[in-house]
């Protein structure tokens, strides 16, 4: 009987925030709940609807465009029936200040971002069911007095001066009293701060401390309204025991605002902060600053000594960066690898490149983890509000801009946002989107460069070089578009395609009855590490009908070394199908000499940088790795090669192969095979 009067399909409630996804979803729970619902997105259309619709309560956003929910819940209360009407403020700020104006505006209670919907169900429920209580009191007082016994949540009735003169069993309970012992008695003896001669209370949630008769203590939540018999006026005190409620929402609030690793808030709880800052600076007319701090070469330490030293290290790093900052600021953990601070007081501009200096200085100082002395450096993005933004979003996405260019500039440095960074950004992006469809598009195409036997000068293999042909673009440089598939993962498509392409048209040349040639194919860092090779190189040398003899795959050095276990393993695989392997660049990395041993390549390839070097004079870097090559058994090839003085460098130091310029460019592959057959013709 008392499901039938209090009835959900009774209630109104007005729902108002200024996001449409927020208002779907309230408007989804609200409406499962049985309850009727209308919608506002802004403080000016709460008024307008509460005028014509009268609600039974209010659920209100704080921050709202044209008039926030502050605002609007204090005009509402010179409304007729405004100021009777329960409003829940709905915010993710609770600082002192930011509650206290709420509650003085009018607000009934407030609920925090993200909602617990568990609670505001509870809160839904008590309000209503006090308005209801307060008809139904009036109209059947033994009514009343049954669901006063039989409710679940503690009732406590007391008169004008506090005295109590009614306390349900549940509420016996609550605060192990006896009614007996506590009729009569002030209400103070069981919630110390509690007001009752407030009248501005009435209708309200509040959280209060309750006294048990223990004298242990206990929050709660209770809601009052008053009533009149024979002219003299009573208040009712509907509460519960909040406890289990309090921590629960101190670990929801815990997960969904703050990175569990670090304990540094997170991205959401980072951009109400912004938030914040933007409502405030636009009153004060103030700047405040982002400082967008990637990491340099994380993933190397993860893959080489494991995730725990990581996890160890990234906790290391959020200690050091909130030590040098203010309690006003703010490090946030957003990724992996990323934290972002927020500068909120910024008198200065220049002061930000001082402080982007020194947090470049500061990473750079050594972490001890687990007794490991690690080194690490970071790439820098900053924006400033509002020269780079006004909202949240903007200036985000602007300092992620700024990051990666620093990135591009060869990182452990920082790049202040500006426009034209957007603009590269803006062709980035465009770029991309070329990218995604450049293989469906046949777009790409092989150049092959020759080697040759430095004793006869013979051509005897190729190097697969992609080159990018967009119809719009033209000829699209590798340095463009390789970085970019690799930071897209197209790269690993892509990279399967040239191969496939290569040994194909290696395989067509041969067929043409030319005289068979090893076609080198370079791996990208994805490739390398995500992809099973040993089984896509089989299928692929299947497919085509290449020998495995005729194919020859390069690494860099660096891709070597980053996970030596893991080279090891691959290269072994490949060379059991009868492979050949090459470590390019050799020379800009970090080997040592038994770590190159224990890879089994067939060659190394000398960088061009080095060999550009001999014209000045300088052997010396050249002639070093020719010799730890021989050393090691290995055959040794001079890429870059571009003049006749390097040519004849390498001829008397015994280099095994030559590619360059001086030998040939890059060409097509039917170029390349008229090249091929040119030269044959000469033997």
């Amino acid at each position: 009987m008392i499901e039938k009067i209090f009835d959900k399909r009774n209630f109104l409630i007005l729902i108002a925030d200024d996001s449409k996804l927020m208002r779907f979803t309230m408007r989804q729970f609200l409406e499962a709940e049985g309850y009727r619902v209308i919608e506002a997105e802004n403080g000016k259309q709460v008024l307008s609807l509460f005028v014509e619709h009268n609600p039974d309560i209010i659920l209100m956003d704080y921050i709202m465009p044209e008039l926030n929910g502050v605002t609007a819940c204090a005009q509402l209360q010179e409304l007729p029936g405004g100021n009777t009407t329960p409003v829940i403020m709905i915010t993710s700020l609770e600082d002192e200040t930011s509650v206290n104006l709420a509650f003085e505006s009018g607000a009934t209670d407030y609920i925090s971002k993200p909602i617990n919907w568990a609670v505001l169900r509870k809160r839904l429920s008590r309000l209503l069911f006090t308005k209801h209580m307060e008809k139904t009191l009036s109209g059947s007082e033994a009514f009343a007095s049954s669901i006063l016994n039989h409710a679940v949540e503690g009732i406590i009735t007391i008169d004008i001066n506090g005295n109590i003169e009614y306390i349900n069993p549940v509420a016996e309970k609550i605060f192990n009293y006896k009614a007996t012992e506590l009729i009569g008695k002030n209400i103070n003896l069981l919630i110390p701060e509690f007001n009752y001669k407030n009248e501005k209370l009435i209708n309200k949630n509040l959280e209060l401390i309750g006294h048990r008769e223990d004298k242990s203590v206990l929050p709660i939540e209770l809601t009052l309204s008053k009533f009149f018999v024979d002219r003299e006026c009573f208040i009712t005190i509907i509460f519960h025991d909040i406890t289990k409620h309090k921590n629960y929402e101190k670990t929801i609030i815990y997960q969904a605002f703050y990175d569990s690793l670090t304990g540094l808030p997170n991205r959401l709880l980072l951009r109400e902060r912004i938030l914040h800052e933007v409502s405030h600076c636009k009153h004060t007319n103030h700047k405040f600053a982002l400082m967008h701090l990637d990491l340099d070469n994380f993933k190397l330490i993860n893959d080489t000594l494991g995730h725990d030293i990581g996890d160890n290290l990234l906790k290391e790093i959020a200690v050091r960066l909130k030590k040098y900052i203010n309690s006003y600021d703010t490090v946030a953990r957003l990724g992996e690898d990323e934290y972002l601070i927020l500068f909120s007081r910024i008198n200065h501009e220049e002061n930000i490149a001082k402080l982007a200096d020194k947090f470049l200085k500061i990473l750079s100082e050594p972490f001890i983890i687990n007794k490991h002395e690690l080194y690490i450096s970071a790439s820098i993005g900053i924006t400033i509000y509002p020269d780079d933004g006004e909202d949240a979003e903007t200036l985000l996405t602007n300092a992620d801009i700024a990051m990666y260019r620093a990135k591009e500039n060869g990182k452990n440095n920082f790049q202040i946002f500006t426009p034209y960074l957007n603009q590269k950004s803006l062709e980035r992006l465009e770029l991309a989107n070329y990218l995604r469809h450049a293989l469906e598009y046949n777009e790409f195409i092989i150049h092959y460069q020759p080697k040759v036997d430095t004793k006869t000068e013979k051509v005897v293999g190729m190097e697969a070089l992609i080159r990018w042909q967009h119809p719009n673009l033209g000829l699209v440089s590798p340095q463009k578009f390789i970085p970019l598939a690799e930071e897209t993962g197209q790269i690993i498509p892509i990279g399967e395609w040239v191969l496939r392409t290569a040994c194909a048209q290696n395989k067509a040349l041969q067929d043409a009855g030319l005289p068979p040639l090893t076609v080198a194919v370079n791996l990208s860092p994805l490739q390398f590490r995500l992809q099973n090779l040993t089984k896509i190189v089989y299928e692929i040398l299947k497919e085509t009908g290449l020998e495995p003899q005729y194919l020859e795959l390069e690494i860099t050095e660096s891709i070597a070394m980053e996970n030596v276990e893991h080279t090891i393993k691959t290269i072994n695989n490949l060379k059991e199908l009868g492979i050949k392997f090459a470590i390019d660049d050799f020379g800009t990395g970090y080997s040592s000499l038994s770590q190159l041993n224990s890879l089994s390549v067939n060659k190394i390839k000398i960088d061009k940088s080095f060999v550009s070097q001999i014209d000045g004079g300088n052997f010396i870097i050249a002639s070093t790795i020719i010799a730890l090559g021989k050393s090691l058994k290995l055959e040794i090839v001079a890429e870059g090669v571009e003049t006749q003085r390097q040519a004849d460098f390498f001829k008397e130091n015994a280099c095994d192969e030559l590619q360059g310029y001086f030998y040939g460019k890059p060409m097509s592959d039917k170029d390349f095979f008229k090249y091929y057959y040119e030269t044959l013709k000469k033997i």
